[in-house]
């Protein structure tokens, strides 16, 4: 019988991609595909959540459905424009905020704050006093 061979060492991904990440050209590619990735995951929830489909958000921007298909999908090589973004976000009841922060590794690229439940207005006397 022959000698048997030993298994294939692995690849550490995480080491693999932390020397990739220390050549700049790379880095910046690969931040860029990952905002593009983080917007369109972004987009794609927050329309779900309005209950929205792609055409009536398209139509609440003064845009078309492809486009926010493009988005959605994140196959677009170019970051959507902040304008762009800037109308999603108020056709969606949201406004869009610009944050300059330090830089992490673990840090995302873009949040979405959650929803909450709108309290209800209190009366003025006056106005309870008349509806009884």
């Amino acid at each position: 019988m022959g000698k048997k061979k030993a298994a294939p060492a692995g690849i550490d991904g995480d080491t693999f991609l932390a020397a990739q990440l220390a050549e700049p050209a790379f880095r910046r590619a690969f931040e860029q595909r990952r905002l593009i990735h983080e917007v369109a995951l972004a987009v794609k929830g927050m329309r779900l959540a309005a209950g929205l489909t792609q055409a009536q958000l398209a139509k609440r921007i003064n845009s078309n459905q492809p486009m926010i298909a493009r988005i959605e999908k994140g196959l677009d090589q170019r970051t959507p424009q902040f304008d762009t973004l800037q109308r999603i976000a108020s056709a969606l009841g949201r406004q869009l905020k610009l944050v300059f922060l330090l830089s992490t590794a673990k840090a995302t690229m873009v949040e979405v704050e959650a929803a909450t439940a709108r309290r209800p207005r209190k009366r003025n006397p006056e106005a309870q006093a008349a509806a009884q």
